[in-house]
């Protein structure tokens, strides 16, 4: 393993895996199998996976599967300190929070593809390169919660390092933390060269308020914030202290001023950051924080962008359908139309017969939510 790799990961050790602090990161819960189909506490109810999608070739020797826990420490990690040019602007504008990004983060990432002969490489052959992204988001800067939770999609936010987080789970829907290699900054880039975290990077999650709990890392795209592991007295946080989807209520720092609001946490412990989504949100903001539809080419490994627009997915003008109102129009739940439509591109008779419904009547309610 490369020194300094290993010297991160080493201090990251002592300083976060004692029993006192009641984490240890030599034997972490493997989130394998851990994909529910609604709100459940250390779980992830993830809007869908690909059982055929890429990830790492083999478990590396930090997974014990027969107990069910891998161990940080000893993860190989993707050698390399490259710098890039960093853009990344937030501001309040008319009540929406707007994102400016070219998704290349503050700090140095590992070298990508990654180096063949490399620790990380027996493991993990990602041949993806970093590429800078050009996205635009604009979210509530008050955010509201939604009547019921949802599911969570691939792309779920930024962290303040300017780089977007990802879910916790692989595109086959395994922990992505255990067994895909990363940077020393648990970061990675996916087919579309798209920079991402599965879990908040410790190298944005390094400040806390004066009450001990950590300060803001990011945000999610239904506008609530995400912070770090610390809770409000300094206490280390586990999923067991949050409720299904990784947050609770109290007064936190919002835009310089103390008040009570939802918002998420990390955690050192699966799911890492949101189990499903407490507010509203998008499809068109994920399919930005996803990158442009991969060319794919030799050896290219695919990735968790299921949640991108892909051909045939859009309508005659390349539109999306927003699939809120197309519920609606159904007289259903939107999480049962997600659940119904699958990964991209949809099969329309198999979505039709499992809401029971015509399909001439599934692509009317699409095409009028265009």
């Amino acid at each position: 393993m490369h020194m300094k790799s290993w010297l991160t990961l080493l201090v990251l050790a002592l300083c976060c895996s004692s029993a006192v602090l009641g984490h240890d990161l030599t034997a972490l819960p493997l989130g394998d199998g851990k994909i529910s189909q609604a709100p459940k506490t250390g779980w992830i109810w993830a809007c869908h996976v690909d059982p055929q999608g890429g990830g790492a070739q083999v478990d590396g020797p930090w997974i014990n599967k027969k107990q069910g826990t891998f161990d940080l420490t000893s993860k190989a990690v993707v050698p390399g300190a490259v710098t890039w040019p960093y853009k990344f602007d937030i501001s309040v504008q008319r009540g929406r929070r707007i994102f400016s990004s070219n998704d290349l983060p503050a700090h140095p990432t590992g070298s990508f593809p990654i180096p063949a002969g490399s620790d990380a490489w027996r493991y993990d052959r990602n041949p993806n390169r970093i590429n800078a992204q050009n996205v635009f988001l604009e979210l509530p800067a008050i955010p509201a919660l939604a009547a019921q939770p949802s599911c969570v999609p691939g792309a779920i936010g930024y962290l303040l390092s300017g780089a977007v987080l990802f879910n916790a789970l692989d595109a086959p829907g395994r922990d992505a933390v255990a067994h895909e290699t990363q940077d020393s900054c648990q970061g990675h880039p996916q087919q579309s060269g798209v920079y991402h975290y599965h879990s908040v990077s410790s190298c944005v999650d390094t400040k806390r308020e004066a009450n001990g709990h950590s300060s803001l890392v990011g945000y999610l795209i239904d506008g609530f914030g995400i912070y770090g592991r610390y809770g409000d007295g300094g206490k280390l946080l586990t999923s067991a202290d949050l409720d299904e989807c990784h947050g609770h209520t109290h007064k936190i720092m919002w835009d310089g001023k103390w008040i009570e609001m939802y918002h998420y946490h990390a955690t050192w412990d699966f799911p890492y950051t949101a189990g499903c989504l407490r507010g509203n949100y998008r499809m068109s903001d994920v399919a930005a924080l996803s990158g442009p539809p991969p060319q794919m080419g030799m050896g290219q490994r695919s990735g968790p962008q299921s949640d991108m627009p892909r051909p045939g997915q859009g309508g005659p003008d390349g539109r999306r359908p927003d699939l809120n109102k197309a519920a609606a129009s159904l007289g259903i739940d939107v999480q049962r139309l997600r659940a119904a439509l699958g990964p991209p591109p949809p099969d329309l008779s198999a979505a039709a017969s499992r809401l029971g419904i015509s399909v001439e009547r599934l692509q009317a309610a699409l095409d009028a939510a265009r």
